[in-house]
């Protein structure tokens, strides 16, 4: 697991939007596997 995946998980929970995630994804700091999981969570909005 990636040491910010926790933490990305969390502000994609509490509503930030999918380029958010997106962006960390192409910035190397999560895998494919971490993005897709992130992306299914429902958010808390």
């Amino acid at each position: 697991m990636s040491r910010l995946y926790p933490f990305i998980l969390n502000m994609w929970i509490m509503g930030k939007d999918q380029t958010y995630v997106n962006n960390a994804y192409n910035l190397g700091y999560i895998t494919t596997d971490e993005k897709d999981a992130i992306l299914a969570t429902p958010q808390a909005i």
